[in-house]
């Protein structure tokens, strides 16, 4: 003969089980990225070009990177409500900063294909479509203490 604890055990079981796996089911592809996003691997990083890259990849590699600095120095132009002068100083300044990393990712991709040597030295010059730009930090001790003369 069953007791009645004995019965209530295994369905209180059943029901906390059947509780916790419907909402698992239900949101199963919310987390899938939408049109546009960036493409990852299994591990959850960002996929990463692969050297060496063709030439013409590269160029849209870095057209990619020119238009994702000029949306951010837009939008945060926006954001600090910059007087229109100032608005067309920095798109002049971005722009002839991106004239800069268009002319050196072409020199490297002259031979057809682009080596992670030669993207790295693009690198340097497209730091320069960083916001407030890397030049004018020369000097500083960005979070780093100065030594002290002894």
């Amino acid at each position: 003969m069953m007791h009645v604890p004995s019965f209530f055990r295994p369905l209180a079981v059943a029901l906390c089980l059947a509780f916790a796996a419907a909402p698992t089911v239900a949101f199963a592809g919310e987390n899938s990225a939408p049109a546009g996003a960036k493409a990852k691997d299994e591990a959850g990083k960002r996929k990463r070009i692969s050297f060496p890259i063709q030439a013409d990849q590269f160029a849209k590699h870095m057209e990619k990177h020119i238009e994702k600095a000029r949306a951010r120095m837009e939008s945060h132009m926006k954001e600090k409500n910059l007087p229109e002068a100032d608005r067309a100083a920095r798109r002049k300044a971005f722009d002839a900063s991106a004239t800069e990393v268009r002319a050196a990712a072409k020199r490297v991709a002259q031979d057809g294909t682009v080596t992670k040597e030669e993207a790295k030295e693009v690198r340097k010059v497209a730091k320069g479509l960083k916001q407030g730009g890397h030049d004018k930090k020369k000097g500083r001790h960005h979070g780093k203490k100065p030594e002290k003369a002894a």
